[in-house]
């Protein structure tokens, strides 16, 4: 399991991906309300990599200053996987985004096993709504959230999630009351 460092959102923003999720669930279709830990939430991942523990906190916080504010989306991605597909709403890479995204891996400088798809020129920034849908359950579910109007979001705090201490630590920037609840310690 990776490491990761994330954007959240703001209360309301995380409310509106949070009836995607709910409107997937209605329809008995794969989505990420089902993924049950406490640290899930509607998030657009920075950066991934096998280990990115507290030494980075302090350069990661002063990266997390001055992020985006507005998240503006449009339309939806697929990513394939063997035989399913992952379904996550588009997010435009606005000026301020890309430069947070360039901010935090300068902080992540020399960590090890980078996630190719989360570093600089390869990243696709999204907010994923749902894991392992068939091409059947993919239709549906695009049919489903089609009509929902993509919206303009707002960015909240940045976090990063340790999966070898099961932590969130809370790092800054925008509102910091996004945070998730469970074991959260804020630098």
């Amino acid at each position: 399991m990776a490491d990761s460092v994330e954007l959240l959102l703001d209360p309301p923003s995380e409310t509106f991906l949070l009836e995607d999720w709910a409107a997937l669930e209605a329809a008995g279709l794969p989505n990420q309300s089902r993924h049950l830990s406490f640290s899930n939430s509607p998030h657009i991942t920075l950066a991934a990599a096998g280990r990115i523990d507290d030494r980075y906190d302090a350069f990661l916080a002063r990266a997390a200053q001055d992020g985006p504010t507005d998240v503006v989306t449009a339309g939806f991605l697929v990513f394939p996987t063997r035989r399913k597909y992952v379904l996550a709403r588009q997010v435009i890479g606005s000026d301020a985004l890309t430069g947070l995204h360039r901010r935090i891996w300068a902080a992540l400088d020399g960590v090890e096993d980078p996630a190719p798809t989360t570093v600089p020129g390869a990243w696709t920034p999204h907010i994923t709504l749902g894991h392992g849908l068939t091409a059947d359950q993919l239709a549906a579910a695009l049919g489903i959230l089609r009509d929902r109007p993509s919206e303009g979001l707002r960015a909240g705090a940045v976090r990063r999630w340790d999966a070898q201490e099961k932590q969130l630590v809370l790092l800054g920037g925008g509102d910091t009351g996004a945070a998730a609840s469970g074991d959260v310690r804020a630098e």
